[in-house]
């Protein structure tokens, strides 16, 4: 009887196995780029997206109060007497110097973001808003300390870690969660009309007696300090006119940029960020001039992370003296995590993506409610 002899099985060899693997590796490489492309693309998505909920939400109050929220309801009497007659009202932080006290409390109440919290579907967090008291008050813990997600853009990877207030007072528990939008409040220079007769293209106070009588300051943007505007106030067009810029959120614990719940310029406002005869150095989107971004910190926060790394973030701000000139929250332009621009919101309600080479006179004019030229507009 003839035995039956079964086939031989024959398995893959080395060179085999190395030509597979390196035809899925190849496979890999080839669709890695479109796979993170098409998360980019999904997350930029996202941060327009949420900037047009910011919009929406601003149309309602428009819709109710006949004009957009202030850029920040800054409380307690007239005047800044720390200022030694410089620093208007909004721009010194008393909480962070550490000279908060029952007399003269911190006097940042509500800002644009806390007021329109009930038109981006917060009701129950602004239910848990306590007007009566600062933004800083323990009984507003609950409103600072919580994250929105539609104020945040996926593509900052900093916006998860808060702003500890009161950090370079002592303190550790004054904290402020982040959010990526900040209203434009002017990009003109540091002058005030008021007090300096050759100044042009600057901001305004409603008295000129900054330590003991003023009461509101505005510019050119979207809303002042005590100060609010509407579409009819917008001269170059609702189209035409960013009431919105894109920021990114601080590096450090120590860096109040981005910080949503924060009426500060830098925290949750823009300013100063246009370029009128070089007047200015945080000129246009992602500017990176050393002493752009003037916000109170920033030189503790140097020399925290170091210049080389703080300069490796992308995140450049001025290093206030410490002496001899008031410390203040005064200079902050739109800053984003995007490949090569920022995300705007136009008071029509429209979200756009800007190149950081946008002509700088254009990105002023954008920024400007009434503006003096007529300019075309990139969008």
């Amino acid at each position: 009887m003839s035995q039956k002899v079964s086939p031989r099985r024959r398995g893959f060899s080395l060179v085999e196995l190395l030509v597979v693997m390196a035809i899925i590796g190849l496979l890999v490489a080839l669709l890695l780029p479109a796979v993170q492309s098409s998360r980019a693309a999904a997350r930029r998505a996202m941060c327009l997206n949420n900037l047009r909920q910011v919009g929406l939400a601003l149309h309602a109050y428009h819709e109710q109060h006949t004009v957009f929220p202030p850029a920040v309801i800054v409380g307690g009497p007239p005047g800044e007497p720390l200022g030694g007659g410089y620093a208007t009202i909004g721009l010194i932080d008393r909480v962070a110097l550490g000279v908060a006290t029952p007399t003269d409390p911190d006097r940042q109440n509500a800002n644009w973001l806390v007021l329109l919290l009930p038109s981006l579907g917060e009701g129950p967090l602004w239910n848990a808003f306590d007007s009566n008291v600062p933004i800083s008050d323990p009984k507003n813990e609950t409103v600072r300390t919580t994250s929105v997600p539609t104020l945040k853009c996926p593509d900052d990877s900093f916006n998860g870690n808060p702003y500890v207030r009161d950090q370079l007072a002592g303190g550790s528990t004054n904290l402020y969660v982040r959010g990526n939008y900040a209203m434009n409040i002017g990009p003109g220079r540091a002058c005030f009309y008021e007090l300096q007769p050759d100044c042009e293209e600057g901001f305004h106070v409603d008295d000129p007696d900054l330590m003991n009588k003023n009461t509101a300051v505005w510019g050119g943007g979207a809303g002042g300090f005590n100060r609010s505007f509407g579409f009819k106030d917008i001269t170059g067009g609702i189209s035409n006119f960013v009431i919105v810029d894109e920021v990114r959120a601080g590096v450090h614990p120590l860096d109040p940029r981005g910080s949503w719940a924060l009426g500060f310029i830098g925290a949750s406002l823009t300013a100063r960020h246009g370029l009128i005869s070089g007047q200015e150095d945080a000129a246009g989107p992602n500017n990176q001039n050393l002493g752009a971004d003037d916000v109170y910190g920033c030189g503790p926060m140097i020399a925290a992370i170091g210049i080389d790394e703080f300069q490796a973030l992308r995140m450049p701000c001025r290093a206030q003296a410490t002496s001899g000139e008031p410390q203040v929250n005064a200079q902050a332009t739109s800053r984003s995590l995007h490949p090569g621009g920022v995300h705007v919101l136009t008071a029509d309600g429209s979200a756009h993506f800007v190149s950081d080479s946008i002509n700088p006179d254009v990105w002023f004019y954008l920024h400007s409610r009434q503006p003096s030229q007529s300019f075309e507009s990139p969008f």
